[in-house]
């Protein structure tokens, strides 16, 4: 069984990687580090909250869960 932590390292690590990406890419389209550094944070702001909601929609949904 994965550690808890191991999971976190795991999420953390991702999202920073992720955001980066996004960052990246804003910055090709606009250039300026301000307005990317905003893209990027707001970007994963959003996805982080959507996930959560995400994960509690699928909380609901009992498809493939086995019985204990």
């Amino acid at each position: 069984m994965t550690q808890h932590r191991r999971s976190v390292a795991k999420a953390v690590s991702y999202r920073l990687f992720a955001t980066s990406v996004v960052f990246g890419i804003a910055f090709l389209f606009t250039g300026e580090l301000g307005s990317s550094a905003k893209i990027g944070l707001s970007a994963a702001i959003a996805k982080t909250a959507l996930y959560y909601v995400w994960e509690r929609l699928w909380a609901n949904i009992d498809w493939g869960v086995a019985e204990a």
